[in-house]
């Protein structure tokens, strides 16, 4: 789970890079980065959330553990970090076309979603709500 939202914290940063610089050379090469940081990080994630629902499931109550409100939420910002990767090998795929429109502000501040997903997770296991 680690190394997942390292990769997904470092990714975005890349697109910010990518955006930023005029020299095609640089380009080309954070390309190359962010393809194999992305390929990397994906068995990541699969592995992150089939261990997270393992442990849930091997418990003796797996229904009522899957009916705690933190649980559900927990679940929900796993949900949504799939989905940011999925937006993110889009963003990675129209960089490498040239289709790519935001800008390195606009990247930035997509940057720090899963920094505020991380938060909520977090929250929602210590305090347990």
């Amino acid at each position: 789970m680690v190394s997942w939202f390292a990769g997904i914290f470092y990714l975005p940063r890349l697109f910010v890079y990518h955006v930023e610089t005029e020299n095609q050379e640089t380009k080309d090469q954070l390309t190359i980065m962010q393809e194999n940081l992305i390929r990397f990080i994906t068995p990541l994630g699969f592995l992150a959330i089939f261990f997270g629902l393992l442990m849930g499931l091997l418990g003796s109550d797996w229904i009522g553990f899957l009916s705690q409100n933190w649980i559900i939420v927990k679940l929900f910002v796993v949900l949504v970090l799939v989905f940011y990767q999925i937006f993110c090998w889009k963003i990675l795929k129209n960089l490498k076309s040239g289709s790519h429109n935001w800008t390195g502000f606009k990247l930035r501040v997509f940057n720090e979603i899963p920094v505020l997903l991380l938060l909520i997770g977090i929250v929602a296991a210590v305090f347990k709500f």
